[in-house]
Protein backbone atom coordinates (compact mmCIF):
# COMPACT_ATOMS: atom_id res chain seq x y z
CA UNK A 1 0.00 0.00 0.00
CA UNK A 2 1.51 3.34 -0.85
CA UNK A 3 2.40 5.84 1.61
CA UNK A 4 -0.21 8.89 2.34
CA UNK A 5 0.40 11.89 0.79
CA UNK A 6 -0.56 13.68 4.10
CA UNK A 7 2.30 12.13 5.62
CA UNK A 8 5.77 14.24 6.22
CA UNK A 9 9.13 12.56 7.36
CA UNK A 10 11.14 15.57 9.35
CA UNK A 11 14.73 15.00 9.94
CA UNK A 12 15.82 14.46 13.55
CA UNK A 13 18.43 16.20 15.60
CA UNK A 14 20.73 14.22 17.63
CA UNK A 15 21.48 15.28 21.26
CA UNK A 16 24.52 17.34 21.15
CA UNK A 17 26.61 17.86 24.21
CA UNK A 18 30.00 20.32 25.01
CA UNK A 19 33.00 18.30 26.62
CA UNK A 20 32.37 17.45 30.35
CA UNK A 21 34.74 20.53 32.21
CA UNK A 22 38.14 18.93 34.04
CA UNK A 23 37.45 18.25 37.41
CA UNK A 24 36.24 15.64 40.05
CA UNK A 25 32.74 14.18 40.03
CA UNK A 26 30.44 12.05 41.90
CA UNK A 27 29.46 9.41 39.47
CA UNK A 28 27.21 6.01 39.67
CA UNK A 29 28.29 3.03 38.12
CA UNK A 30 25.40 2.39 35.61
CA UNK A 31 26.96 -0.92 33.93
CA UNK A 32 30.16 -2.51 33.80
CA UNK A 33 30.81 -5.85 31.17
CA UNK A 34 33.32 -7.75 29.59
CA UNK A 35 33.78 -8.26 26.01
CA UNK A 36 36.45 -9.15 23.37
CA UNK A 37 38.12 -6.71 21.44
CA UNK A 38 41.16 -6.81 18.90
CA UNK A 39 44.52 -6.36 19.82
CA UNK A 40 46.13 -3.01 18.05
CA UNK A 41 49.16 -5.40 16.94
CA UNK A 42 46.47 -7.61 15.16
CA UNK A 43 45.01 -4.12 14.07
CA UNK A 44 48.18 -3.07 12.52
CA UNK A 45 48.78 -6.44 10.99
CA UNK A 46 51.83 -7.55 13.10
CA UNK A 47 50.14 -10.93 13.80
CA UNK A 48 49.81 -13.65 11.99
CA UNK A 49 46.09 -14.45 12.55
CA UNK A 50 43.29 -12.22 14.43
CA UNK A 51 43.62 -12.25 18.33
CA UNK A 52 41.72 -10.65 20.49
CA UNK A 53 41.92 -9.60 23.88
CA UNK A 54 39.24 -9.03 27.01
CA UNK A 55 37.96 -5.50 27.99
CA UNK A 56 35.85 -4.28 30.40
CA UNK A 57 33.51 -1.56 29.74
CA UNK A 58 32.62 0.67 32.29
CA UNK A 59 29.88 3.01 32.32
CA UNK A 60 29.34 5.91 34.89
CA UNK A 61 26.47 8.46 34.98
CA UNK A 62 27.23 12.04 36.68
CA UNK A 63 25.29 12.61 40.13
CA UNK A 64 26.18 16.87 40.06
CA UNK A 65 28.48 18.97 38.25
CA UNK A 66 27.60 22.45 36.89
CA UNK A 67 29.17 23.54 33.41
CA UNK A 68 29.30 27.46 34.40
CA UNK A 69 29.91 28.28 30.65
CA UNK A 70 26.41 26.69 29.55
CA UNK A 71 23.45 28.62 29.86
CA UNK A 72 20.85 26.18 28.80
CA UNK A 73 20.06 24.35 32.10
CA UNK A 74 20.11 20.63 30.22
CA UNK A 75 23.94 21.50 29.21
CA UNK A 76 24.59 23.47 32.84
CA UNK A 77 23.59 20.68 35.19
CA UNK A 78 25.60 17.60 34.32
CA UNK A 79 23.50 15.03 36.70
CA UNK A 80 22.88 12.39 34.22
CA UNK A 81 26.04 12.68 32.29
CA UNK A 82 27.28 9.19 30.68
CA UNK A 83 31.36 8.64 30.39
CA UNK A 84 32.65 5.32 29.42
CA UNK A 85 35.91 4.02 29.84
CA UNK A 86 35.47 0.98 26.83
CA UNK A 87 39.19 -0.43 27.11
CA UNK A 88 39.25 -1.27 30.69
CA UNK A 89 42.10 -4.21 31.92
CA UNK A 90 40.28 -7.39 32.42
CA UNK A 91 43.63 -8.06 34.75
CA UNK A 92 45.44 -6.92 37.88
CA UNK A 93 49.01 -4.91 36.91
CA UNK A 94 51.00 -2.87 38.54
CA UNK A 95 53.84 -1.53 36.26
CA UNK A 96 56.35 1.75 35.77
CA UNK A 97 53.60 3.89 35.79
CA UNK A 98 51.90 2.37 38.85
CA UNK A 99 48.51 0.33 39.45
CA UNK A 100 46.41 0.15 36.23
CA UNK A 101 42.81 1.08 35.62
CA UNK A 102 41.16 -2.41 36.81
CA UNK A 103 43.65 -2.26 40.34
CA UNK A 104 42.43 1.97 40.79
CA UNK A 105 38.36 1.13 39.83
CA UNK A 106 38.44 -1.60 42.45
CA UNK A 107 40.28 -0.06 45.49
CA UNK A 108 37.79 2.97 45.08
CA UNK A 109 35.05 0.88 45.26
CA UNK A 110 36.24 -0.90 48.56
CA UNK A 111 37.56 1.68 49.81
CA UNK A 112 41.22 0.74 50.38
CA UNK A 113 44.14 -1.01 48.69
CA UNK A 114 43.86 -5.17 47.93
CA UNK A 115 45.13 -7.61 50.27
CA UNK A 116 48.46 -9.84 48.85
CA UNK A 117 45.31 -12.66 49.37
CA UNK A 118 42.48 -11.03 47.27
CA UNK A 119 45.33 -9.83 44.40
CA UNK A 120 46.45 -13.69 44.60
CA UNK A 121 42.84 -15.10 44.22
CA UNK A 122 41.85 -12.53 41.43
CA UNK A 123 38.94 -10.08 40.89
CA UNK A 124 35.61 -12.46 40.14
CA UNK A 125 32.73 -10.83 38.05
CA UNK A 126 31.01 -11.18 41.28
CA UNK A 127 33.05 -8.40 42.88
CA UNK A 128 32.61 -6.38 39.79
CA UNK A 129 28.74 -6.69 39.40
CA UNK A 130 28.59 -5.48 43.52
CA UNK A 131 29.93 -2.44 42.23
CA UNK A 132 27.33 -2.00 40.25
CA UNK A 133 24.53 0.95 41.49
CA UNK A 134 27.69 2.36 43.80
CA UNK A 135 29.37 5.71 43.87
CA UNK A 136 32.98 6.62 43.05
CA UNK A 137 34.73 10.07 42.42
CA UNK A 138 35.86 10.19 38.93
CA UNK A 139 38.95 13.08 37.87
CA UNK A 140 38.18 13.66 34.57
CA UNK A 141 40.34 15.76 31.99
CA UNK A 142 39.62 16.40 28.17
CA UNK A 143 41.63 14.54 26.00
CA UNK A 144 43.09 14.94 22.56
CA UNK A 145 43.62 12.06 20.45
CA UNK A 146 46.75 11.72 17.42
CA UNK A 147 44.03 12.31 14.95
CA UNK A 148 43.05 15.73 16.53
CA UNK A 149 39.67 14.53 18.24
CA UNK A 150 38.71 15.95 21.44
CA UNK A 151 37.35 13.37 23.89
CA UNK A 152 35.73 13.33 27.78
CA UNK A 153 38.65 11.22 29.32
CA UNK A 154 39.03 9.84 32.81
CA UNK A 155 42.25 9.63 34.17
CA UNK A 156 41.94 8.55 38.03
CA UNK A 157 39.21 6.98 40.17
CA UNK A 158 39.33 7.82 43.93
CA UNK A 159 36.41 6.82 46.61
CA UNK A 160 33.31 8.60 47.24
CA UNK A 161 33.64 9.67 50.77
CA UNK A 162 30.20 11.34 50.55
CA UNK A 163 27.43 9.88 49.06
CA UNK A 164 25.13 11.64 46.69
CA UNK A 165 21.33 11.14 45.70
CA UNK A 166 21.46 8.05 43.31
CA UNK A 167 19.54 7.84 40.22
CA UNK A 168 16.11 7.58 40.19
CA UNK A 169 14.78 4.19 38.37
CA UNK A 170 13.76 7.19 35.78
CA UNK A 171 16.90 8.37 35.43
CA UNK A 172 19.03 5.14 35.16
CA UNK A 173 16.63 4.23 32.12
CA UNK A 174 17.50 7.73 30.09
CA UNK A 175 21.22 6.80 31.09
CA UNK A 176 21.28 3.46 29.83
CA UNK A 177 22.23 2.91 26.55
CA UNK A 178 20.79 0.40 23.74
CA UNK A 179 23.86 -2.40 22.50
CA UNK A 180 22.78 -0.71 18.80
CA UNK A 181 23.52 2.69 19.89
CA UNK A 182 27.25 1.11 21.95
CA UNK A 183 27.83 -0.20 18.85
CA UNK A 184 27.31 2.28 16.66
CA UNK A 185 29.34 4.67 19.44
CA UNK A 186 32.69 1.96 19.13
CA UNK A 187 32.37 2.33 15.87
CA UNK A 188 32.40 6.30 15.47
CA UNK A 189 34.70 7.04 18.81
CA UNK A 190 31.73 8.63 20.01
CA UNK A 191 29.88 8.41 23.13
CA UNK A 192 25.88 8.12 22.80
CA UNK A 193 25.00 10.69 25.03
CA UNK A 194 28.01 13.48 24.73
CA UNK A 195 28.02 13.45 20.98
CA UNK A 196 29.93 16.05 18.70
CA UNK A 197 32.80 17.22 21.03
CA UNK A 198 32.13 14.71 23.82
CA UNK A 199 33.61 11.44 22.81
CA UNK A 200 35.14 8.45 25.03
CA UNK A 201 37.86 7.80 22.98
CA UNK A 202 36.69 4.18 22.17
CA UNK A 203 39.62 3.64 19.26
CA UNK A 204 41.44 6.74 18.50
CA UNK A 205 44.61 7.81 20.87
CA UNK A 206 44.25 4.13 22.74
CA UNK A 207 46.91 2.26 20.87
CA UNK A 208 48.95 2.38 23.97
CA UNK A 209 46.81 0.38 25.56
CA UNK A 210 46.97 -2.77 22.95
CA UNK A 211 50.78 -3.34 24.10
CA UNK A 212 51.89 -7.21 23.39
CA UNK A 213 52.64 -9.78 26.25
CA UNK A 214 56.20 -9.53 25.25
CA UNK A 215 57.05 -5.99 26.36
CA UNK A 216 55.57 -6.72 29.75
CA UNK A 217 55.88 -10.50 30.45
CA UNK A 218 59.05 -10.24 32.51
CA UNK A 219 58.18 -7.25 34.45
CA UNK A 220 58.09 -7.14 38.14
CA UNK A 221 57.14 -4.29 40.35
CA UNK A 222 59.96 -2.25 41.74
CA UNK A 223 60.67 -1.37 45.10
CA UNK A 224 59.54 1.25 46.54
CA UNK A 225 57.74 2.49 43.11
CA UNK A 226 54.74 4.61 42.85
CA UNK A 227 51.52 2.49 43.24
CA UNK A 228 49.40 5.69 41.64
CA UNK A 229 50.36 7.29 38.43
CA UNK A 230 50.19 10.61 38.04
CA UNK A 231 47.90 10.81 35.13
CA UNK A 232 46.56 7.95 33.33
CA UNK A 233 48.93 5.93 30.86
CA UNK A 234 47.97 2.52 30.15
CA UNK A 235 51.06 1.84 28.00
CA UNK A 236 51.09 -1.35 31.12
CA UNK A 237 49.10 -3.48 28.85
CA UNK A 238 49.12 -6.88 28.12
CA UNK A 239 47.84 -9.57 25.87
CA UNK A 240 45.69 -11.89 28.46
CA UNK A 241 44.53 -14.15 26.25
CA UNK A 242 46.15 -16.87 28.67
CA UNK A 243 45.71 -15.29 31.87
CA UNK A 244 42.59 -16.68 33.70
CA UNK A 245 39.66 -14.35 34.83
CA UNK A 246 37.17 -15.00 36.99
Amino acid sequence: MPIAQTQTFEKLEGNSYPLIPKGIYTAELLDVEAVENETYDSKMGKTTSKQYQTDLKWQFTLLAGEDKSQSEEKLRNLRGRNIWENYGQSFLYAGKNGKNNLYRIVEAFIGRELTREEEASGISSEMLNSFIGKQILLSIEPKTSKAGKTFDNIIDYLTAQTQLTPLTPAEREKATVSKKERETADTATQSPNTPSAGTDGVAEGRENEYVNAEKLANEQPQEGQATHPQYKQEDDSINVGNIPFN
